[in-house]
């Protein structure tokens, strides 16, 4: 796999070795600075189609631990429980993002190409929902429907 940043060869990170696409996430996290950059991705087959993607910079919040909001605790009591739905998948590729529907979070391929999220179910309006995992390289899709 021949691979190029701003029309310059991008060589691998190891000397001695060549991209291939099981190292397409290394090869990802690579191009954007471990998703602190945005980037275009193109990527260009032998049969002649082209595949082009927008790999967004990973936002990170940031939250104040040391400082709860004033009548926290109080608000913790009165807060239902947490009710945890855990979807799991495999097919994905090593290192890959994976997107989990309903905007919920985001959860990324392990080093063997499976997947996990775990959401907390007060968080879905309606308990009869599909939840989806999709590998953004592999074009993998898992869908689960959770059940109050």
């Amino acid at each position: 796999m021949r691979v190029t940043h701003d029309g310059r060869d991008f060589p691998p990170l190891r000397a001695g070795f060549e991209w291939s696409r099981a190292q397409f996430g290394e090869l990802l996290d690579a191009l954007s600075d471990h998703r602190t950059r945005t980037i275009r991705v193109e990527v260009r087959e032998h049969d002649g189609s082209i595949f082009t993607d927008i790999i967004h910079a990973t936002r990170h919040e940031h939250t104040d631990v040391d400082s709860p909001a004033p009548g926290a605790t109080r608000r913790a009591r009165h807060r239902p429980m947490r009710q945890l739905f855990e979807v799991r998948g495999s097919g994905f590729v090593p290192g890959e993002d994976v997107a989990v529907a309903l905007s919920i979070s985001g959860a990324e391929g392990s080093a063997n190409g499976t997947a996990r999220a775990v959401i907390d179910l007060s968080q879905l309006v309606d308990h009869r929902s599909e939840v989806v995992l999709i590998g953004r390289v592999s074009g993998v899709i898992i869908s689960e429907f959770v059940s109050s």
